[in-house]
């Protein structure tokens, strides 16, 4: 297998004439927990949501460059935006479980997407991967809307994880939770990344010195600029500890107090 899960070459991201992204060239490990941090409005999310082309969904958006899964440009026209989805799994800021049954919100992705196999072993597994079936296994019926904030995160990781992608994307995934909530989330990925690589968002530095193997500093591509690039890209602890730029010392340093 291929060492980089996806890698981007000369990536740059438009709104009609507005370059959100300019040229950001990254080789993503894979296996591994990377993070994409820095401030508000630099393009993280728009980076973020182009590896799985959710970006599609804004009519103005196009992609300059290239991003390539196991070297494959997911942006040709040979390939298929569905199936791109499938395989890069995302989970967003906010818990957004289906309004149904605990057990429907995790069998309805297989389902469309043709599993033929056991799906009570899915769901199961699915669960318990989420670190969630101990908590629902009883409840398997009962509306997703019944759980915590946590829990419907969790019930959300278990939904992507059911239609077996390869590459998980988490945008903020813990912001909108309490601490125990965002530790358990944590702990999740940690015990994901022994089956998927996994790219995360975060506005949270110890978050992301804590759980990421990786870290991308994104800033406004320079003075008077609006459109955000990777300025470092390196192992985590040095990012955090030994940075080359002194935008991110100063980013990193900041944000810690």
């Amino acid at each position: 297998m291929n060492a980089y899960a996806i890698e981007t070459k000369n990536l740059s991201i438009f709104y009609g004439q507005f370059e959100a992204v300019k040229d950001v060239n990254l080789q993503i490990e894979t296996g591994k927990i990377t993070a994409i941090i820095g401030p508000s409005g630099c393009g993280k999310s728009t980076l973020l949501r182009a590896f799985n082309r959710m970006n599609d969904f804004v009519p103005t958006s196009r992609v300059n460059g290239e991003i390539l899964l196991h070297g494959q440009n997911l942006y040709s026209r040979e390939i298929d935006p569905v199936e791109v989805r499938r395989r890069i799994g995302m989970v967003f800021q906010r818990p957004n479980p289906f309004p149904k049954s605990i057990y429907e919100n995790i069998s309805w992705g297989a389902r469309i997407n043709g599993f033929k196999g056991n799906m009570d072993e899915l769901v199961e597994q699915s669960l318990r991967s989420a670190a969630l079936w101990d908590e629902v296994k009883d409840k398997l019926k009962q509306s997703a809307y019944a759980l915590s904030g946590g829990q419907q995160q969790r019930l959300c990781i278990a939904r992507t994880i059911a239609i077996q992608p390869e590459i998980i994307l988490m945008d903020e995934p813990a912001s909108a939770l309490d601490p125990i909530a965002t530790l358990k989330i944590e702990e999740l990925m940690q015990e994901l990344k022994k089956n998927y690589t996994i790219l995360i968002v975060t506005h949270n530095m110890q978050q992301a010195a804590r759980v990421s193997d990786f870290t991308a500093m994104m800033m406004l591509s320079g003075e008077g600029e609006r459109s955000g690039t990777v300025i470092e890209f390196d192992q985590t602890t040095k990012i955090f500890t030994n940075p080359r730029d002194s935008r991110t010392e100063g980013y990193v340093t900041g944000r810690f107090g």
